[in-house]
């Protein structure tokens, strides 16, 4: 069984850069993958690290094994790691509660504030919101990461179903899903009344231990396992996935998310798992 570690960047690699990371990491053979992608056979698997190379560039290192590659299901977190903001954020900023909800977001997502509490705080602040300042919210603040698109158009031709498991909204969600056609999307739907916000959801919380059930009921559902499912996120909500997942992925998380994924991406595009699932960016679908 061979081993490989894949570097990626958000910057181009060079031929300068490969050189010296074959060296570094005393690999027997190097694949170019891409502009942005290099794969170096190595002895040995190791864990994810990044690297600042002489002339600034930084870089993320990880190792991956063939068998770590037969992969079915691909699950995404959505607020800050398919979107670049976080929706319940963009919306308290539009009604001047910015700060306040930006503050227990990031104790949730990076400190470890229990998120039903933090869930149940936020939307408390934004009660009375109307549909209209969502609608504007969704149009002009939200953002979908670039490299995301790519990342579930080329996962589902490639290797099987893709699926949004969100603690976000589905007034958001439901809109993403179809833009990435995804094929299965779940996250909390928000209660309206006289087309204002209650400060309630409906139904059960998408928190860490339901996002971790769904990923196996949806892996159940073809028959396999979830040490055959990609799981990426950045908050401390999506550990319990990352950690379950055969290839759990950090992206641009937190400190308690980078210990529990088995892969941390800092420095790279989104489109970079493509890259650590072994494909040349060639067979990118755009």
């Amino acid at each position: 069984m061979l081993n490989f570690c894949v570097a990626t960047s958000c910057e181009a690699l060079v031929k300068s850069d490969i050189s010296f990371l074959k060296d570094y990491l005393r690999a027997e053979r190097v694949d170019v993958m891409g502009t942005f992608g290099a794969q170096f056979e190595v002895k040995r698997k190791l864990i994810p690290s990044a690297k600042q190379l002489n002339n600034g560039k930084k870089i993320d290192l990880n190792f991956i094994s063939e068998d770590d590659r037969r992969v079915h299901l691909l699950i995404s977190d959505m607020d800050g790691t398919i979107l670049e903001e976080e929706c319940i954020d963009e919306i308290a900023e539009l009604v001047g509660k910015g700060p306040e909800v930006k503050k227990i977001t990031s104790l949730a997502m990076k400190e470890g504030l229990n998120f039903d509490e933090a869930l149940e705080r936020r939307l408390a602040l934004i009660k009375g919101t109307r549909i209209e300042v969502l609608e504007k919210c969704m149009a002009k603040r939200i953002n979908i990461r670039h490299g995301a698109k790519v990342l579930f158009k080329t996962f589902k031709k490639n290797f099987g179903e893709t699926a949004i498991l969100s603690g976000g909204f589905t007034f958001f969600s439901d809109r993403i899903q179809r833009e990435l056609k995804a094929d299965f999307s779940f996250a909390h739907v928000l209660e309206f009344k006289s087309n204002r916000l209650t400060g309630k959801i409906l139904g059960s919380k998408i928190n860490s231990e339901m996002k971790t059930e769904l990923m196996k009921q949806l892996s159940a559902r073809q028959g396999k396992k979830t040490t055959n499912v990609v799981a990426v996120g950045d908050g401390n909500n999506d550990i319990g996935m990352i950690s379950e997942s055969g290839m759990g992925i950090s992206f641009k998380g937190g400190h308690q998310v980078n210990l529990a994924a088995k892969h941390v991406l800092k420095n790279s595009n989104i489109s970079a798992i493509l890259h650590l699932l072994g494909l040349r960016e060639d067979q990118f679908v755009y």
